[in-house]
């Protein structure tokens, strides 16, 4: 098996004291234009216990909260009581939205990007908004896979201030996310422009792993990684993922697991390399290592399907009951309207419920919507477990035309040629 895709593309500007919001990973998330699975497309396997669910002892930890110790907390709390103390201050507002997005991604929990909306509401029903609040709105919207609403939003920012390296950031993650590399070639350069080098310099780079070019993004983000300078630790996190996720692409599996260990030393408890890591685990059929790494993270519905998945693969007496649990998170996500999870209701159909069909479904809406590597890899494999290789064809031919770098993908295409061959030959 080879190492799966897990898109770098980290919120570059929330590195950098600027404040962008990755759609996807860790994320790891589908589209808003994704209908999530009914029930009966989901069908799981009868619960472990009937709900509603009722502790048995006084000591039983339902839910964990974070701890006010934790330094992010802190901070959120100081930055809640300034803008309590001055609620027309926009600046106060924008700090607390900020903070509030930056969390939500680290821990993998969507909620606080809800919190950051009800900060910045007053300002989003003024006329003018100001573009500090159309940036920060488009943040959210990305992270909540609304992309057409927030490419709207960007553009309106940029309108008003052209020079703003926070949206030409956020606007080159989008086009990356969506596949189109023409446009995030130009808006790399406006980063570059509007930045500096260095940091265009990663967005350009970056790039160029999604276009056949995985040896030179990794040779460029050497580059930007020897300035070494005033660099934050989130920054030098980003480029070790984006480094990771380069050696991926070029199956060196050494040197990409020495990337994310190097990345999680940075930021031990960030979500987004937690799971991009647990998804390299898991392709290196090390299940156990995957549920001592995401102990911590089970509130993170990204990092619980991970632990699902390595229950599952170690044939866990637990397995059904996670699968279940799972089961019910999904549903639990779509009744708040939080239906972005495309990405990880294909793959749950695909390897926990064993259903192909549904899998190819989920997969490839949710392609229409999001073309990372990771989304591309999930067409092709539900359309080669559902008997349907001439589905994947519109996947096949982008991954041909982007000229697309990676073994399993490789593979799976390989796969996917024969079978349509052998389908071929079969009919009359």
């Amino acid at each position: 098996m080879h190492p799966p895709y897990y898109s770098a593309m980290r919120p570059l500007s929330a590195l950098l004291g600027l404040s962008i919001i990755l759609a996807t990973g860790d994320s790891s998330a589908g589209s808003a234009a994704l209908t999530a699975p009914t029930a009966a497309d989901l069908a799981t396997p009868a619960p472990p216990y009937r709900a509603p669910y009722q502790p048995t002892r006084d000591d039983e930890v339902l839910q964990e909260v974070p701890a006010i110790s934790d330094p992010a907390v802190a901070r959120m709390t100081q930055l809640r009581k300034a803008f309590n103390a001055t609620p027309q201050d926009l600046r106060s507002a924008i700090a607390l939205a900020t903070a509030y997005v930056d969390y939500g991604r680290q821990v993998g929990d969507a909620h606080y990007a809800g919190y950051a909306e009800a900060v910045i509401a007053p300002w989003l029903a003024a006329q003018p908004v100001p573009s500090s609040v159309l940036l920060a709105e488009a943040t959210i919207l990305q992270y909540r896979h609304q992309f057409p609403e927030a490419r709207k939003l960007l553009h309106a920012s940029l309108n008003e201030d052209p020079r703003s390296a926070q949206a030409w950031l956020t606007l080159a993650t989008l086009d990356m996310v969506q596949g189109d590399y023409t446009a995030a070639g130009k808006e790399c350069v406006q980063v570059t422009n509007t930045a500096d080098v260095a940091l265009g310099l990663a967005c350009s780079a970056n790039l160029r792993s999604y276009t056949g070019h995985a040896a030179q993004s990794l040779a460029l983000l050497a580059q930007v990684q020897a300035q070494g300078g005033a660099q934050s630790v989130g920054l030098r996190a980003w480029i070790e993922g984006l480094m990771a996720e380069a050696a991926l692409r070029l199956g060196d599996w050494p040197l990409a697991e020495a990337h994310y260990r190097a990345a999680l030393q940075l930021m031990p408890r960030d979500n987004f390399l937690l799971v991009a890591y647990a998804d390299f685990l898991l392709d290196r059929l090390r299940p156990r290592e995957v549920l001592a790494l995401l102990a911590g993270a089970v509130q993170s519905d990204t990092a619980f399907l991970r632990i699902a998945l390595a229950q599952a693969a170690l044939h866990s007496a637990d397995a059904a009951r996670y699968t279940w649990i799972m089961a019910a998170r999904f549903a639990a996500l779509s009744a708040r309207g939080s239906d972005f999870f495309g990405r990880e209701q294909a793959r749950f159909a695909l390897q926990l419920q064993q259903d192909p069909q549904v899998a190819l479904d989920l997969a490839r809406r949710n392609w229409q919507v999001q073309r990372e590597p990771w989304d591309t890899r999930l067409v092709l494999a539900a359309a080669l477990a559902a008997a349907e290789p001439r589905a994947a064809d519109e996947v096949l031919e982008f991954r041909r035309r982007v000229k697309l770098e990676d073994p399993i993908i490789d593979d799976l295409a390989q796969e996917l040629r024969i079978a349509a061959g052998k389908l071929a030959g079969a009919k009359p």
